[in-house]
């Protein structure tokens, strides 16, 4: 009986010892549990922000990509004005020397006229060379692009050399034609005055052609290399201008050439 309370003294250090690893044990696990916890819940926080800047990145770029398509068009607005007035200008100064017998007469039968567009594709009837223009109503005289050009005498008479550049071989195609005229271009950025030489051109346009006159400039800065003036259009072409490439050039017959150069 009495070595009883002995052995439960010797015993209770042992029980205390324990009991102190137990609770220590327990504590640590929590800790870990706890700091888990916080790091999923910070994981899950750059998640959703890392989620937030790439949202935020793609409205960024999506009103990147809106503000240049606006700029793109703004600029091809303002070239399409600038052609349009440089045009008008090269017309009116054209008209001061042959604006009698140009003027487009009041329309009799329209039925009995060829409808065309804005831009149409119209055809250098001698060469087969077929190049983009816009038509102008507002422009007195027709202007075509041509390179490197010269003046020669031959014969007693002017005479014009010039390149014009073929698209679909993409390389300039030299031609000599007589000088008809010449016209005098005031440039708008200066008083100096520049003369052009104006020579003929057999074209088609649908199914009609005819010999026009064309001013000689370079056009090669500006987006067609034909404009199509009222010396054209008269008597024969009424303009659709909300309408583009209505009429496909068609190459006359031999007999119809003829005519044309009779006329």
């Amino acid at each position: 009986m009495n070595n009883r309370p002995l052995k439960w003294v010797a015993l209770l250090p042992l029980l205390t010892l324990l009991s102190a690893c137990s609770t220590h044990h327990v504590l640590v696990k929590k800790a870990d549990m706890e700091a888990a916890n916080q790091c999923l819940l910070a994981q899950q926080q750059r998640d959703l922000t890392f989620e937030q800047q790439q949202q935020q990145i793609a409205e960024a770029l999506e009103l990147l990509r809106q503000s240049i398509e606006l700029q793109q068009q703004d600029e091809q607005a303002l070239r399409d004005l600038v052609e349009s007035e440089r045009d008008g200008r090269e017309s009116r100064g054209a008209g001061s020397e042959c604006a009698q017998g140009l003027a487009l007469p009041v329309p009799g039968d329209a039925m009995d006229k060829k409808v065309v567009g804005a831009k149409e594709r119209v055809l250098l009837t001698d060469l087969g060379i077929v190049l983009q223009s816009r038509v102008d109503t507002g422009a007195t005289t027709s202007s075509m692009d041509a390179r490197e050009i010269e003046i020669f005498e031959r014969n007693g008479e002017e005479w014009v050399r010039f390149k014009i550049h073929d698209p679909d071989l993409d390389q300039l195609v030299e031609l000599e034609r007589p000088r008809s005229r010449k016209v005098r271009i005031i440039q708008a950025s200066s008083e100096d005055v520049e003369k052009r030489p104006v020579v003929e051109m057999r074209i088609t346009m649908g199914s009609l052609t005819q010999m026009a006159e064309f001013t000689l400039s370079d056009r090669s800065h500006m987006e067609f290399p034909l404009l199509i003036g009222r010396n054209v259009l008269r008597d024969v072409m009424l303009v659709d201008v909300a309408r583009d490439n209505i009429t496909e050039p068609k190459p006359p017959k031999p007999s119809d050439v003829d005519k044309s150069t009779d006329e």
